[in-house]
């Protein structure tokens, strides 16, 4: 399973340097925590590339680099099954028809993003050997995930990226600067508890 990942927008961050130390701690963060069978690597600017044994698995990796990379900025992603083809081993450079469909799918993203109705759309995922139907209620399943995320405040967002994390509501509470209460409610008001849901399903998808 291959995934891509870029920046959104990140040529016209203010503060380049910070941001592009900030990928590469996320995509590291990623690495450790996530199963990989080549680990992610930045390949040209703000873009990174790696390969993963499950599509839950490359999922994963992209709930981990959105929530460490936010708020200082967003990212869009790219999933494509099928083989991988070593181009670099060293730099970790890979091709063939998970990448050319993981291109393929950060392209959707992208275009879909651009249009009103969804505007939150981050995650695409293409497939071409797998059923039509399990592509498609994957992708169903991404937009609205991605649509309660996008749609969350900061505090929301900071809030779901603690309980990521493993973290405690206590915790939460005390690095985002609210009560264990107000993490509460927000948890059950927000969407937090059934976007978490929704990732732990998704993580585990083979």
């Amino acid at each position: 399973m291959a995934l891509i990942g870029d920046v959104v927008e990140s040529r016209t961050h203010r503060e380049r340097q910070a941001l592009h130390d900030a990928f590469a701690a996320a995509i590291a963060r990623a690495n450790a925590e996530v199963p990989v069978d080549d680990p992610a690597v930045i390949t040209v600017g703000d873009e990174f590339q790696g390969v993963y044994p499950t599509l839950g698995a490359a999922l994963r990796a992209s709930f981990v680099v959105r929530a460490e990379l936010y708020p200082k900025a967003d990212v869009r992603f790219g999933l494509g099954r099928g083989e991988v083809t070593t181009l670099d081993p060293v730099r970790g450079i890979h091709d063939g028809p998970a990448y050319w469909a993981a291109r393929e799918a950060i392209t959707t993203a992208e275009d879909r993003a651009q249009r009103a109705q969804t505007r939150t759309s981050r995650t695409a995922y293409v497939a071409p050997d797998e059923p039509e139907a399990t592509v498609a209620a994957v992708r169903a399943a991404l937009d609205c995930l991605d649509f309660m995320v996008g749609s969350m405040s900061t505090t929301s967002r900071e809030i779901l990226g603690g309980l990521m994390h493993g973290l405690a509501q206590h915790d939460v509470a005390d690095r985002v600067g609210i009560s264990p209460s107000a993490v509460s409610q927000r948890v059950r008001r927000d969407g937090i508890g059934v976007a978490l849901e929704a990732m732990a399903t998704l993580g585990g998808l083979p």
